[in-house]
């Protein structure tokens, strides 16, 4: 391996153990940490900046589909191929992740980002088998980060990339989608293309993994515990509330569930006077003064 490779290496080590003993956000200081790999990648590449590509480092830490070394599977998130490569992928690594990681903690973060970045890479490979293909980049740990941050916490919404003037948050669901659109124009408007078999096989890992690795015993938050909705069935009068305590019920994540109930509470109506209920405190309750426990 390259000297200059072993010091990328370094940076990636050096920026982790950094972070965990400084109790740094591993999104934020990943961020720096591609931007001073991709600096490396520049200094060591053949000619023009445009030639990144073709830089030892890039060659070395990115994943050979045809024959991908071991640590490759992880190291491939720290190299990218154009300067577009890295300015797409720092939008959603600096501007969304944090708030994500501050809710889970860094350990579970760490775990979705690198696992879900190498399943991502596994299902690229699979599909590409055998191919002389390169792959890096950031994009599966975040897209993986993504399907998480989608699962755990649907009704969270975040600012599309800037905060831009007269511009609205918009529910994660749907800026990640809006993250997937425009990937896909810039992987038709620009050459290099996209790995959409690894994007998506991360966001589907991310997604379904999300419950599983907030049970872990990790450092950071871990979701709350679910309500019980066992004193609510009479109150479901009608069609309509009783498929949403169905829904309630079913949700096994805390903040799922509680988007649930939000709406059964809106929806239900006091059993005494018929008028609307409030759930505040953990009670349910009416204006004539009726309450129930929640």
């Amino acid at each position: 391996m390259e000297p200059v490779s072993i010091a990328a290496l370094g940076v990636v080590g050096l920026a982790t153990v950094y972070a965990f003993v400084r109790k740094a956000l591993l999104s934020l200081v990943y961020g720096v940490t591609i931007l001073l790999v991709f600096a490396l990648q520049v200094i060591s590449a053949p000619g023009p900046v445009e030639l990144v590509s073709k830089a030892p480092v890039t060659m070395e830490l990115g994943l050979r589909v045809a024959s991908p070394t071991t640590w490759s599977w992880l190291t491939f998130e720290f190299v990218h191929g154009s300067q577009t490569h890295v300015v797409l992928n720092l939008l959603g690594l600096i501007l969304i992740s944090p708030t994500f990681e501050e809710r889970i903690g860094s350990a579970r973060w760490a775990l979705l980002f690198f696992v879900g970045g190498a399943f991502g890479a596994l299902v690229f490979v699979l599909v590409h088998l055998g191919q002389p293909i390169l792959l890096v980049g950031a994009s599966a740990g975040i897209f993986a980060v993504f399907g998480a941050y989608g699962r755990l916490y649907p009704r969270d919404r975040v600012s599309l990339f800037l905060p831009l003037p007269g511009l609205r948050p918009l529910p994660v669901i749907q800026v990640v989608v809006l993250f997937l659109a425009l990937e896909a124009v810039l992987g038709v408007l620009l050459p290099g293309g996209i790995a959409w078999e690894g994007h998506a096989g991360a966001l589907v890992f991310g997604f379904a993994a999300a419950p599983a690795i907030m049970r872990l015993p990790l450092p950071g938050r871990r979701s709350p515990r679910l309500r019980s909705l066992a004193g609510w069935k009479d109150l479901a009068t009608t069609f309509e509330l009783v498929r949403i305590l169905e829904e309630a019920e079913r949700a096994d994540l805390a903040e799922t569930r509680e988007a649930w109930v939000e709406k059964f509470v809106a929806a239900a109506r006091c059993p005494q006077c018929g008028g609307p209920l409030r759930l505040r405190f953990g009670r349910l309750t009416s204006k004539c003064g009726w309450r129930r426990s929640a």
